[in-house]
């Protein structure tokens, strides 16, 4: 069983086209632009997939997002670090889940406050939500056997 990466682009005209994971990951690293994107905000639809690469291969995991590039054409360092630090500040509610011997309740709730922000600060710069058109016309393209049948498991977001 193999596990790979899956990247569609909304292009201009609102159309998904493929982004090769090679390509993004040297514009990711600094090695290689993309000059197409530079100085632009993409939203992206992120998919990881499971199986076979010829036959039952399911996306596991897909994530509609926005990735943005520097005007050069690399992954903008500075928003992909802003990225990074909501997503860890989202987690700050998490460590008083457990009763925990000496955590105040005003701690906890500064945390819960702090992480509920950077929750809603992360859907708003780094998160798009996809028309159900755009939805069904991503996983057309990335597992069309989710489209046909029953009552499909459903998906779980990245974000």
């Amino acid at each position: 069983m193999s596990v790979w990466r899956r990247y569609l682009v909304k292009d201009g005209t609102g159309r998904l086209i493929d982004l090769p994971s090679s390509q993004l990951d040297r514009a990711d690293d600094g090695t290689a632009p993309l000059p197409h994107f530079a100085g632009r905000c993409v939203e992206v639809v992120a998919a990881v997939i499971v199986g076979d690469r010829k036959t039952h291969a399911r996306v596991t995991e897909l994530a509609f997002t926005k990735l943005y590039f520097d005007q050069m054409g690399y992954v903008d360092v500075a928003k992909r670090e802003r990225m990074i630090r909501l997503m860890l500040e989202s987690c700050a509610d998490r460590r008083c889940r457990a009763e925990r011997q000496g955590v105040s309740q005003d701690k906890c709730a500064r945390l819960s406050r702090r992480a509920v922000a950077a929750r809603d600060q992360l859907i708003r710069e780094f998160g798009w939500e996809p028309k159900p058109s755009e939805r069904d016309a991503a996983l057309s393209r990335l597992d069309p056997a989710r489209l046909r049948g029953a009552a499909p498991e459903p998906l779980r977001t990245l974000h």
